[in-house]
């Protein structure tokens, strides 16, 4: 009897080896299971941030300064990461802020504007970037002579789209300055590309109004 109480508790205290495999291949599924829903969960809060909530973002706007009683015309360059407008094209319902700067820290809070080009109001081209899966998701389905509305603190500077354009990411002409307003949207291309897309998709448009008594 003494030699059998002192193999039971033995046998009990240790699982079998045939089970351990079995509890390892368990734990490790469960691990890689709630890491899949964390970063699931991660990426879906980033993503209704950056689209369902992109107009919700408290960011730090543009004033102008003013000179004497009459404010100047974008007398300094804004900041990074500082919203400058709103961008509306109605026809394909894309409304989303416009911040300084086509970082990515700067396209997860709306469409950016590229530091080097001009702004409303400037001689020159006016050039804007977004996100293909996120607030420039519709720019493919812009039409020649739809509205493109950019609201600045100086107003409304309305432009129409006339004409598209599909370059590789290294064609940098497009930036090019131009020697009269316009307004240049650009996202990644293929739309429905996995990953870095290799191309970027263009809309050129012309300026077909602005603010009167706008600031020299």
């Amino acid at each position: 009897m003494e030699q059998m109480a002192a193999v039971i508790p033995e046998t009990l205290a240790s699982p079998s080896p045939s089970r351990r495999p079995k509890r390892l291949a368990t734990w490790v599924a469960s691990l890689w299971t709630l890491a899949g829903v964390a970063l699931f969960g991660v990426y879906g809060w980033n993503y209704a941030q950056q689209t369902i909530f992109v107009n919700q973002h408290h960011l730090p706007q543009y004033h102008p300064k003013v000179n004497g009683s009459i404010p100047a015309l974008w007398p300094t360059l804004p900041g990074i990461g500082t919203k400058i407008g709103q961008l509306l094209i109605p026809a394909v319902h894309i409304n989303t802020p416009v911040v300084q700067g086509t970082g990515w820290n700067q396209l997860a809070l709306g469409a950016g504007h590229y530091n080097s080009s001009a702004l409303p109001g400037q001689i020159g081209n006016d050039y804007v970037a977004g996100h293909r899966d996120t607030v420039f998701t519709q720019l493919k389905n812009v039409k020649k002579g739809d509205l493109v509305i950019f609201s600045t603190p100086y107003g409304k500077f309305v432009y129409k789209a006339v004409s598209f354009q599909i370059v590789p990411q290294s064609d940098t002409s497009v930036l090019d300055p131009t020697p009269y307003q316009t307004l240049t949207l650009q996202t990644c291309y293929p739309f429905s590309f996995f990953g870095f897309a290799p191309d970027r998709y263009i809309v050129h448009t012309k300026l077909v109004s602005e603010p009167k008594n706008l600031p020299s």
